[in-house]
C-alpha cells in the first residue's frame, strides 16, 4: 500500500527524470533499476505494464487501489497539456505537505491518547476494590476502550466517504466548507489546484473554456465544478470573458483573486498572475495544515481532560460510597 511518503518520493523522482527529458516509461524503468521498496515497485511495474499496452499514463494508474481521483485527474490534465513534469512536481509537493502534516498530528496525539487509556483503565482499580471483581471491571474498561476505537474508526470512514462525495457534489462540498479547522485548508488546496491547472492549460494553447473545465475538475471541489458548469462556462462559450463571471462567485473565489484575474485577463498577463496566485494558495494551504496539526491534538487533549475529570469524580464517588458503608458497619 502506498502512503503519502511513498507518493511524495515517487512523484518527486518521476518529476526530476521527466524534466530531464526522459519519457515516462523510461523514467519508471530508471527508478525500478534502483530497487525501490516493494510497494513502490509494484505500483511502477503495474503502471509500466499499462503504458507498454499503449494505454495513457493516467489510464495506467487509475486501476491501482492506492491511487486517488486527484492523481488521475491531475495526470490526465498534464497529458492533455503536455506538462507532465509540472504536474508530477505539483503532486510531489502536495503529498509532501500531507505527509508532514499527518506526522505532526500523530506526534501531537501520543500524549492525549496515552492519557485516555489511563483515564479509562485506572478507575477500574477502585471499582474493583469496592466490588471485589477485578477481572469484571478490567473487562468493562477494555470494552469501553474498544467502543471508543470503534467510534473513531467509523468516524474516520464516514468523513472520508463524504469528503470523496464532496469532490463532485456541491451540497457536500458546501457543508465541509462550513466546518471549522478543515474548511480553510480544503478551500486553499482546491484554489491552488484550480489556478495551477488553469495556468498550465492556458499556456498550452487550450481554449479558455476547456482550460476552465479542466481546472474545475482538478480542483476536486463540487462547489467549483457546479459553479463553473452552470454560471461561468455558458457565458464563456458565448464569447464573454471569464473574469466578470468568476467575480460574481464571491462564495467560491476570493474577491482579491477575481479582481486580479480580470485585470490580467485584459492585459494579457494571465499566465503570470495565475502562477503567483497558485503559489499564494499553496502557501496558504501549507499554513492551514500546520495550524490544523497544532489544533487537532489540543482539541483531543481537551476532550481527554474532560474524561479524566469525569473519572476523578467517579472515583471520588466510589470512595465516598465505600466510606459510608464502612461507617454504617
Amino acid at each position: 500500500m502506498l502512503n503519502d511518503h511513498d507518493k511524495f518520493t515517487l512523484y518527486s523522482e518521476l518529476s526530476k527524470l521527466s524534466s530531464a527529458g526522459f519519457p515516462i516509461h523510461k523514467a519508471i524503468e530508471s527508478i525500478l533499476d534502483t530497487n525501490p521498496p516493494k510497494n513502490q515497485a509494484d505500483y511502477l511495474r503495474q503502471t509500466l505494464k499499462g503504458i507498454k499496452e499503449k494505454k495513457s499514463f493516467s489510464d495506467s494508474i487509475q486501476y491501482n487501489n492506492d491511487i486517488t481521483s486527484l492523481e488521475v485527474s491531475l495526470i490526465c490534465s498534464g497529458e492533455k497539456s503536455g506538462k507532465i513534469p509540472e504536474i508530477l512536481s505539483l503532486l510531489s509537493n502536495y503529498f509532501k505537505l500531507q505527509n508532514n502534516s499527518k506526522k505532526k498530528i500523530r506526534a501531537g496525539l501520543i500524549y492525549p491518547i496515552v492519557m485516555l487509556h489511563f483515564a479509562v483503565l485506572l478507575p477500574a482499580l477502585p471499582r474493583a476494590a469496592a466490588s471485589r471483581n477485578l477481572v469484571g471491571e478490567l473487562i468493562m474498561a477494555l470494552i469501553t476502550l474498544l467502543v471508543c476505537y470503534f467510534i473513531l474508526v467509523i468516524g474516520i470512514f464516514l468523513v472520508r466517504h463524504f469528503l470523496k462525495k464532496a469532490q463532485h457534489a456541491a451540497s457536500y462540498d458546501k457543508l465541509f466548507n462550513k466546518l471549522p479547522l478543515i474548511n480553510k485548508v480544503r478551500r486553499a488546496f482546491a484554489l491552488s489546484r484550480f489556478t495551477e491547472i488553469l495556468r498550465i492549460h492556458l499556456i498550452s494553447s487550450h481554449t479558455v473554456s476547456d482550460s476552465l473545465k479542466a481546472a474545475s475538475k482538478a480542483s476536486l471541489s463540487g462547489e467549483i465544478v457546479e459553479s463553473m458548469s452552470q454560471e461561468v462556462l455558458p457565458s464563456v462559450n458565448s464569447g464573454n470573458p471569464a473574469g466578470p463571471n468568476l467575480a460574481s462567485l464571491t462564495k467560491v473565489f476570493p474577491p482579491t483573486f477575481t479582481r486580479s484575474y480580470i485585470t490580467s485577463e485584459e492585459s494579457g498577463t494571465l499566465d503570470v498572475e495565475l502562477a503567483q496566485w497558485s503559489k499564494i494558495f499553496s502557501d496558504d494551504a501549507e499554513s492551514q495544515c500546520n495550524r490544523i496539526s497544532k489544533m487537532v491534538p489540543k482539541v483531543i487533549y481537551g476532550f481527554v481532560v474532560i474524561i479524566v475529570i469525569w473519572q476523578i469524580f467517579k472515583i471520588f464517588g466510589i470512595y465516598l460510597e465505600t466510606f459510608e458503608r464502612f461507617i454504617d458497619y
